[in-house]
């Protein structure tokens, strides 16, 4: 006997007995008269001895319906059944209530099969409504019994469950480590969120550039059979790297794997050796290692330390993080110590050198309340931040007074999140795809120093932070953050406003996908493109930092055409906009498959993987508007500092962590740079397209 029979049986004998309990009652009460006119006697006053031998006869669990009495046919208006027990079983995802919300046969109703099945396509298609692809109620999944005092009806729900993970594509990571990361195992009830979402995490692993879940209903298991497929990156553990630009280049040695052994860890051993237009050459040792599952959780452990000639440098990270939109809680614990160089410039040279001594701590814990779809959060912190400056060089006067503090706060968040992730290409990165924020972040962060937990004075903290992402069809796409932080006494004394937007329209032509990790460049004539325009806009503004902090423009912050640190202030606002064109075609197809075959046949003593380049090579003009000012020299719409140019961009999309390399010319057209035709070059190796 199933569940579901035996729920029905145990229900069926319950109410027997309740009626049996009412007959004897009643007959007490009426001395045993009947009341035909009263439809509660004429019920009451049926007999028994036939209740008992007609309605608990359930050995042979005979669907068809037994004979009643004349009386009850007159009652009950012929050949009506009431419904007298209606039992759902299978429903784990939603309620029993919420299931005969959405039914309008019911307990104690007539029972029409015209009405119950359309319930029962109303109960499969709420489930699918709600992402439950898979949820079904088959009529043969549905009991009937009838008898002599009515119909006792039995409904089991199939919400869909996982019954088979087959993962394809991965020729150095682990299995296992693929399917940790999905948000289902075996037995698991599947959802098109869960899908969606598991995407996502493997999408943003560093050793994988494109992947896809597909589900599908497997009608001999009655089950849903789960097809994973991962586009692995290539990377190369041992080798070096020349990075170059006019007004910076270093080299280094380096150990690098982003996917240790297919365990999913990382790590990095570098030698680097950097010069800096202006600045003494450093050399620096690195060493990195990061651990995403620390063991087999969702823990996740970074660890990195430096040495250089001015000091050693050591961040530790232990985080949990809100990994999925269906956890409840996150937690990290950070802690660094380091020696840094602090430079100071007036007029794009450097006056000051100090010498920063860093500690910091910092611990959060945070709970979330609320859906998927959209979450409020609340959060515990505390925070400890130790500085000392030390005057190195002093070459020209200037306004620098770097001040050291000891400040130590506890303090609370509050925030509200409503996210989505889209798959989008070629927005920051060449070929490889990417996960496109949806929606947004709200938070409000409140803290407190005091001397009684050995901070070096009170004070008051308050920020600010809003994110969004927005997007219209495919093609249009927009990234917008702010952040506004301010400390205080009995009067604010500084703040800092911090704001960036991106703007994107990308395949201007509706020519579709160029180039995808799987198929490589598609066939589609001699010469192939895919247009993109961006427009990004970014501001700092400092308020009561004078002599304590500075804000920089130059080309290290977009402003091409101009020294890295050209100017300097305490306000700014940069827009750039840039047509970006990349290239495809028959011919740039025919010139990946010739480097990849020379690039299979060096590898060929290593591996015998085929070994896929990527090439990706765009063309981009762009145009570049900044204002920098403070307090002395205040904002003047008349003087900008303005740059136009073009440009080449290239990457190795079938390659972890080899960046997109630049070669820029950009035209300075404000002093302290004449306007002209000489332009100034900028080649050099960027992490973002």
């Amino acid at each position: 006997m199933s569940n579901l029979e035996t729920a029905l049986f145990i229900r069926k004998v319950k109410l027997k007995m309740c009626l049996m309990v009412l007959l004897s009652i009643s007959e007490i009460a009426i001395g045993g008269q009947h009341y035909p006119a009263n439809p509660y006697m004429a019920c009451v006053a049926v007999s028994k001895e036939v209740l008992l031998d007609e309605n608990l006869r359930t050995e042979n669990h005979s669907p068809e319906t037994v004979g009643i009495t004349q009386n009850e046919k007159a009652q009950l208006g012929g050949e009506v059944s009431i419904v007298r027990s209606l039992v759902i079983d299978g429903n784990e995802s939603f309620s029993e209530q919420q299931i005969r919300e959405l039914m309008k046969t019911d307990v104690w109703g007539v029972y029409n099969e015209t009405v119950l099945k359309s319930d029962l396509e109303a109960i499969t298609r709420f489930y699918r409504e709600n992402g439950y692809r898979f949820a079904r109620v088959d009529e043969e999944q549905v009991s009937v019994k009838k008898f002599v005092d009515g119909v006792y009806l039995g409904i089991e729900v199939d919400e869909g469950r996982v019954g088979n993970i087959i993962v394809t594509g991965n020729i150095r990571t682990k299995e296992d480590v693929i399917r940790r990361e999905l948000l289902f195992m075996e037995g698991d009830i599947y959802t098109e969120a869960d899908r969606e979402e598991s995407e996502q995490i493997l999408r943003r692993k560093t050793y994988i550039g494109a992947a896809k879940v597909d589900a599908q209903w497997d009608e001999r298991s009655k089950s849903v059979t789960i097809h994973v497929t991962v586009r692995e990156l290539l990377s190369f553990p041992l080798g070096g790297d020349l990075n170059l630009n006019n007004q910076k280049r270093y080299w280094l040695l380096q150990f690098r794997d982003p996917n240790l052994f297919g365990s999913g860890q990382s790590t990095l051993w570098r030698y680097e050796r950097i010069t800096e237009v202006g600045e003494k050459t450093r050399s620096l040792v690195r060493g990195r290692y990061s651990n995403p599952r620390l063991f087999n959780s969702h823990w996740n452990f970074d660890g990195e330390y430096i040495q250089k000639r001015e000091g050693d440098s050591l961040v530790v990270l232990l985080e949990r993080p809100q990994y999925t939109l269906k956890s409840r809680w996150s937690a990290n614990v950070r802690f660094s110590e380091s020696v840094n160089p602090i430079y100071w410039y007036e007029n794009a040279k450097k006056t000051d050198t100090f010498e920063q001594n860093l500690q910091g701590t910092f611990a959060n814990v945070r709970r979330y309340f609320g859906d998927r779809q959209q979450q409020n959060y609340i959060g515990l912190w505390a925070a400890s931040r130790r500085s000392k400056y030390v005057l190195l060089e002093k070459s020209s006067a200037s306004d620098a007074t770097l001040e050291s503090r000891d400040i130590k706060r506890i303090g609370f968040t509050l925030g509200r999140q409503r996210i989505a992730y889209h798959k989008a290409r070629f927005l920051r990165r060449m070929g490889q795809e990417e996960n496109f924020l949806a929606g947004s972040q709200y938070a409000l962060s409140l803290g407190y120093a005091s001397p009684l937990y050995a901070s070096d004075r009170s004070e008051s903290y308050a920020e600010l932070a809003l994110g969004s992402g927005w997007m219209n069809g495919n093609r249009f796409f927009n990234l917008t953050t702010f952040a506004f932080s301010t400390n205080f006494t009995t009067r604010v004394e500084r703040s800092i406003l911090q704001a960036q937007t991106a703007w994107f329209y990308t395949d201007v032509f509706n020519t579709g996908d160029l180039y995808t990790l799987e198929t490589g460049f598609r066939e589609n004539g001699l010469f192939d493109f895919h247009q993109t325009f961006v427009a990004q806009f970014k501001t700092e503004m400092q308020f009561g930092w004078s002599g304590h902090s500075q804000v920089l423009l130059g080309a290290f912050d977009g402003l091409r055409g101009y020294a890295y640190r050209q100017f300097s202030g305490e306000k700014m606002m940069l827009l750039s906009l840039e047509s970006r064109t990349i290239f495809g075609g028959t011919v740039f197809r025919e010139i990946d498959e010739a480097l990849a075959a020379v690039a299979t046949a060096i590898a060929r003593p290593f591996s015998d993987r085929r070994v896929h380049l990527g090439v990706m090579l765009s063309g981009i003009v762009f145009a570049d508007i900044g204002y920098i000012w403070n307090g002395q020299h205040t904002f003047d719409l008349a003087r900008p500092k303005r740059s136009v140019g073009f440009g080449l961009r290239s990457s190795l999309s079938q390659f972890s962590g080899t960046g997109i390399l630049r070669v820029e010319f950009a035209f300075p057209l404000d002093p302290p740079f004449s306007p002209s035709f000489k332009p100034r070059i900028f080649y050099g190796q960027e992490r973002t397209f």
